[in-house]
C-alpha cells in the first residue's frame, strides 16, 4: 500500500511539474529577442521581435522609472538586423519619442517590455533587456 502511495505521489509531482513548465513556457516566453540601442532624454528605441513568427511585429510597451509612458508596434525597418544575420526580416524596430517636459533632471530608468499573448486570454510583458537601461537627464 505504501507503494502505491508513493508512485501515486510521483505521478501527480510529474503532473504538476509539466503543467507548470507548459504555462511558463507560453507566459513567459524565452525566445524573445530584442534590445534598447538608444535611451536618452529625446528618445528609447531599440528592436524586438519572436523568433517563432518572425514577419510579424510584436508589440512593445515603454516605461519610464516605473511609470507606463507609451505602446507601440516593433515595425520600423532596422536593415541592420538582416546584415547581421539577426532575422530575415528588416520591419522590427521601435523608437519611443519623449516629450522634453516629461523628465526632471537626474537619472532615469527606461524599460522596453514586448507584449505576449498568454493562454489565459490576458498579456504579459517580457522585458527586453536585464538590467534596464538607464541615463541622466541634465539641464
Amino acid at each position: 500500500m505504501l507503494y502505491l502511495i508513493i508512485a501515486k505521489s510521483m505521478i501527480e509531482l510529474l503532473l504538476l511539474a509539466g503543467v507548470a513548465s507548459y504555462v511558463a513556457w507560453f507566459n513567459f516566453h524565452p525566445l524573445i529577442h530584442g534590445v534598447i540601442d538608444i535611451a536618452n532624454a529625446e528618445q528609447v528605441a531599440g528592436w524586438a521581435f519572436n523568433p517563432e513568427v518572425p514577419p510579424e511585429p510584436v508589440e512593445v510597451q515603454l516605461f519610464l522609472d516605473g511609470r507606463f509612458i507609451a505602446s507601440q508596434s516593433a515595425d520600423k525597418p532596422r536593415p541592420d538586423l538582416i546584415r547581421a544575420g539577426v532575422t530575415t526580416g528588416s520591419h522590427h524596430g521601435y523608437c519611443f519619442t519623449i516629450a522634453p517636459q516629461t523628465l526632471s533632471p537626474g537619472r532615469h530608468i527606461a524599460e522596453v517590455f514586448v507584449v505576449q499573448p498568454a493562454l489565459n486570454g490576458y498579456r504579459t510583458l517580457i522585458p527586453l533587456s536585464s538590467p534596464p537601461a538607464s541615463f541622466t537627464v541634465e539641464r
